[in-house]
């Protein structure tokens, strides 16, 4: 804690992290991965229809990992995409492993991933595929990530409605993602931060089960972060659990000082 204030100049990170495995999967394909002191969250989905999809979400955060050790604050967005490609070919090359795939000659591997780098005025984030980062300002809850699916397009290109797109079968079909080409095509962007915003990093496992309306009400909940993670990741196992779910919750507490 004492370090957390000496990075950030008076603020603290307060966050806190959870994957469960949900009631139906065998066994959790997701990974994830926070660093309060220095404002990273990662967080990684396995493709679930691909074979070793444990693996690969696995690969994802340790490559992006990698990539961050060396970061430079003026270069946050593009060492976030270097760690994409890093992860991407590292999920290419086991995928043509049998050891790993149980198949021979390989087999596809994917993950999805959204990475957030924090300080307390900005966020730098990058994704790919359909995990989410949301923004909680007062009781606004917005959306900063765009899914990567086969319905989000047809939602935007007036198709379907997003109400529908919810229960859409579909709607896990991904357009986009890590290890499924030689070349990917990540979205990154910054968002200004105020004080008392509020940031959710999450699985589909999450998104699926439990709209977003209810996510913005346990959000912004009066109590630690810990304890607001835990209520999400009942309330997608509540709500029938079918996926694995995988949360990140995160915001500043006190006022960061700025040197002249």
């Amino acid at each position: 804690m004492a370090k957390e204030d000496e990075v950030w100049g008076g603020a603290v990170l307060e966050c806190a992290s959870q994957s469960h495995v949900g009631m139906v999967r065998a066994r959790n394909e997701d990974a994830l991965w926070v660093d309060a002191e220095r404002g990273w969250l990662l967080l990684a989905d396995g493709m679930g229809g691909h074979h070793a999809g444990d693996v690969a979400s696995s690969l994802a955060v340790s490559n992006v990992l990698n990539s961050l050790q060396q970061v430079d604050q003026r270069t946050l967005c593009e060492q976030l995409v270097a760690g994409f490609a890093d992860a991407n070919a590292a999920i290419r090359c086991a995928a043509l492993r049998e050891t790993i795939t149980g198949v021979p000659g390989g087999e596809i591997m994917g993950s999805t991933f959204v990475g957030a780098l924090l300080t307390p005025q900005e966020i730098v984030y990058a994704h790919i595929g359909d995990s989410r980062l949301y923004l909680l300002r007062g009781d606004y809850l917005s959306r900063l990530t765009r899914d990567h699916t086969l319905v989000q397009e047809y939602v935007e290109g007036g198709l379907l409605t997003p109400e529908l797109a919810q229960n859409h079968p579909y709607r896990g079909l991904l357009t986009r993602g890590l290890g499924v080409d030689d070349l990917i095509e990540p979205e990154t962007g910054t968002q200004q931060l105020q004080p008392g915003d509020r940031l959710l990093l999450c699985s589909d496992g999450l998104t699926d089960m439990v709209n977003e309306e209810i996510i913005a009400s346990l959000l912004g909940a009066a109590l630690p972060a810990a304890e607001i993670v835990q209520n999400l990741i009942d309330a997608a196992n509540a709500h029938g659990g079918r996926d694995n779910v995988s949360v990140i919750v995160a915001w500043f507490v006190g006022e960061a000082h700025h040197s002249d």
